[in-house]
């Protein structure tokens, strides 16, 4: 998995993200994974939406399960406004009448891993998760809790960052003596997917390229997106020297055909169901004694 990150540096990061304009990235994927889960039929349910979820991304999610309620988890109080139109009691009974659905209704909680898990067992039918998993301190534990939650025959649709983002970064990373983020691969997140239960893992990846014009807002793209493992990236923490040619390490990025700075993110989606357990039958002991032997033939 990427380097551990404490509990409280992951919720400080959802907190700044929240806050401010909703990165192109996150926006891009939740649209991805809404494409791409179309084909879901997951059993009836709830939704629990366990990732990124930034403001502006609430309705394009709410259109995909209409008629679901949904559970927000999030590691801050209030760090995520979700918003519900409000409808009259005489809306929502004419509604019933006609089978038209409504904006389904949104349960927000503030929680991390310190402590008990806030959605009941096998209570809901979906969980969504865009970008946190590659992130979360525990992602096996995540993962228990979510097959915990889920009814049997639920459905878990997640994406994460592959072990490619970020490569163009290594030389850069490397003059400042800093870190990049190590992401597992698909395999190894079947293979967890495997363990804790989930059956039918489909795993599928995809690579983008994000351009840019000068180093300085790509490097401010990386610390929103994965904070601060190149906060090194500063003058007055580096020797001039050093610093300058880190960044000339940027520079050599630029395409020759469009003279922009490429990056690129590989983007790892995952789907999975709860097994539903085989009640095996009963085993019925009968002593020898009790059969009786098969009669002659008259």
């Amino acid at each position: 998995m990427a380097q551990a990150r404490s509990a409280n540096a992951l919720a400080r990061q959802w907190g700044r993200r929240a806050g401010r304009a909703q990165p192109f990235i996150l926006q891009e994927v939740e649209s991805r994974m809404i494409a791409r889960a179309q084909i879901m039929r997951p059993v009836e349910g709830g939704v629990l939406h366990h990732g990124w979820l930034h403001p502006a991304s609430v309705s394009a999610v709410h259109n995909l399960f209409m008629d679901r309620e949904m559970i927000a988890l999030a590691p801050l109080p209030g760090v995520v406004a979700l918003e519900v139109e409000a409808v009259s009691p005489v809306t929502a009974l004419l509604n019933r009448f006609r089978n038209k659905p409504g904006k389904p209704q949104i349960k927000s909680h503030e929680w991390l891993n310190q402590a008990a898990f806030p959605v009941p067992a096998e209570s809901i039918g979906m969980v969504w998760s865009p970008l946190w998993l590659h992130a979360h301190p525990e992602p096996e534990q995540c993962l228990q809790h979510w097959n915990e939650s889920l009814k049997p025959e639920g459905g878990l649709f997640f994406s994460v960052f592959g072990p490619d983002t970020l490569r163009e970064l290594a030389p850069f990373a490397a003059l400042l003596g800093a870190e990049l983020p190590q992401f597992p691969d698909m395999h190894d997140w079947g293979d967890l997917l495997g363990r804790q239960g989930f059956s039918d893992p489909v795993m599928e990846m995809e690579r983008i390229t994000l351009t840019y014009q000068t180093p300085q807002t790509l490097l401010a793209d990386c610390r929103a997106l994965f904070g601060n493992y190149l906060h090194n990236a500063r003058p007055g923490l580096l020797g001039k020297r050093r610093h300058k040619a880190a960044m000339a390490t940027l520079e050599d990025l630029r395409d020759p055909q469009n003279g922009r700075l490429n990056l690129t993110l590989e983007l790892v989606y995952g789907h999975a169901w709860k097994v539903r357990k085989n009640m095996s039958p009963k085993e019925v002991t009968v002593p020898l004694s009790s059969i009786g032997g098969r009669k002659p033939l008259k």
